[in-house]
């Protein structure tokens, strides 16, 4: 019973998420009138007020203008019902399963926000290290303290990658990627910062190689990093502790 209510919560979570999505980068007020198209804006209608439902009924096109919806009309509530569901399952605690959900469904949206407009928005970043930091308490296995500190460490951390990026120019590391390793470290505490950077580096690093091998992007091409950091932060989230005492017991 709890796993299908977290999927109904994680399923309405994403959906919520997903309609209030332009408005993270925009500026547009959060609580401004619900729009579903991003191209025409045309009022909203009763059908896409549940997660898929409007989308699957007018075959994936606005019905005012018939422009392609974006394809987060899906990807995030199922993606939150999946995330959901996988917290639930690792914490095996309601609570912080919910907890688990709630930031890994945001970093699953920080990931589209950078795919889409090479943005890690504030209006996301900042209110979810807010909400990490009032809700250290939750974690089964985590204490304020191991939280703050971890948030420390993910300053120092960040500080020292942008020094290092310098010489190889103003987008090598940008301050939204700054922001979001800040953010982590406030989510997953010490020691899993440590398991998140390092796993979110890699598979950046190792997707540059391929893209770059492949010729599918220039070497002075943009490639985000907000995708790699945020599936460094789900691991570190879920395993983190696992895989540090794994690695050093």
């Amino acid at each position: 019973m709890e796993i299908l209510l977290a999927a109904a919560l994680g399923l309405a979570f994403g959906h919520a998420l997903d309609l209030l999505f332009t408005r993270f980068y925009r500026e547009e007020s959060i609580d401004g009138p619900l729009y579903r198209c991003p191209k025409c804006k045309a009022g909203f209608r009763p059908a896409f007020a549940l997660p898929i439902v409007g989308y699957a009924l007018n075959l994936g096109r606005c019905p005012d203008c018939r422009e392609p919806l974006p394809l987060r009309v899906v990807v995030l509530p199922v993606g939150g019902a999946a995330l959901f569901v996988a917290s639930q399952l690792v914490f095996d605690e309601f609570g912080a399963g919910l907890l688990g959900g709630v930031f890994a469904t945001l970093f699953l949206t920080l990931t589209l926000t950078d795919l889409d407009r090479r943005l890690l928005p504030n209006r996301i970043v900042y209110p979810a290290t807010m909400l990490a930091v009032a809700l250290s308490w939750g974690w089964p296995d985590s204490s304020f303290v191991d939280v703050l500190a971890g948030g420390l460490i993910a300053i120092l951390i960040a500080a020292t990658l942008l020094i290092i990026s310098l010489p190889f120019g103003a987008g090598a590391f940008g301050m939204g990627d700054v922001k979001m390793i800040v953010l982590i470290g406030f989510v997953v505490g010490l020691p899993s910062i440590f398991v998140g950077i390092f796993i979110g580096t890699i598979a950046a690093a190792a997707a540059s190689i391929f893209l770059i091998a492949t010729r599918i992007k220039g070497r002075k091409d943009y490639i985000p990093h907000g995708p790699f950091l945020a599936l460094g932060a789900v691991v570190a989230m879920f395993w983190g502790t696992d895989i540090w005492e794994a690695y050093w017991g």
